[in-house]
C-alpha cells in the first residue's frame, strides 16, 4: 500500500512540475529606453528631537520639499529649482541647504542607473551644490548619460 502512495506522490510531483509551454517561442522584446522620465521627490531628512521608544535613537524625520523639474531627454540634462515649503519646520530652515537633499527619480522600464565620477547616489541625502552625472541603460543594454542639477534652492 505504501508502493502505490508512493508511486502516485512521485507521478502527481512529476507531472506538476513540468511545462505546458511549447518550445521555440518568440523572445520578448527588451525595452530600449534609457531616459529618466520624471523627479519623482525632492525630500529633507533629519533628526527631530523625539526618540524612538524601542530603540531610544533619535527618530528621522523627512519633509517633501516643492520643485520644479526640467528634463531636456534629448540632451539628457535635468534642472531642478527647489523651494521651502510653508510648513518646513523653523529649527531646521538653517541647516537646509543644497549640499543635503535627497532627490529621487523615475526610470524608463527596467533601465538601471549608476552614478559617474563621483556623483551622488540617489535616494539618500547628498550633495547638490554641484552637476551630479549619471548613467542608465536600458534592459536591452542601450547606455545614454545623464546630468542632475539642482539649479536653485528658495528658503
Amino acid at each position: 500500500m505504501k508502493k502505490i502512495l508512493y508511486s502516485l506522490i512521485l507521478l502527481f510531483t512529476t507531472f506538476s512540475f513540468t511545462s505546458c509551454l511549447d518550445s521555440n517561442l518568440d523572445d520578448l522584446p527588451e525595452y530600449g529606453d534609457a531616459d529618466i522620465t520624471s523627479v519623482s521627490a525632492v525630500n529633507y531628512r533629519y533628526f527631530s528631537d523625539e526618540k524612538s521608544p524601542v530603540s531610544g535613537e533619535p527618530i528621522v524625520e523627512e519633509v517633501n520639499l516643492e520643485y520644479t523639474a526640467d528634463i531636456d531627454a534629448k540632451k539628457g540634462e535635468i534642472k531642478i529649482k527647489v523651494t521651502k515649503p510653508k510648513d518646513f519646520p523653523e529649527n531646521q530652515e538653517d541647516k537646509l541647504s543644497k549640499s543635503n537633499l535627497v532627490v529621487i527619480v523615475s526610470l524608463s522600464t527596467a533601465a538601471r542607473l549608476q552614478p559617474l565620477e563621483g556623483s551622488s547616489k540617489l535616494g539618500v541625502p547628498s550633495d547638490w551644490n554641484k552637476v551630479n552625472s549619471y548613467v542608465v541603460t536600458s534592459a536591452s543594454g542601450q547606455q545614454k548619460n545623464w546630468s542632475i542639477e539642482v539649479i536653485s534652492l528658495t528658503k
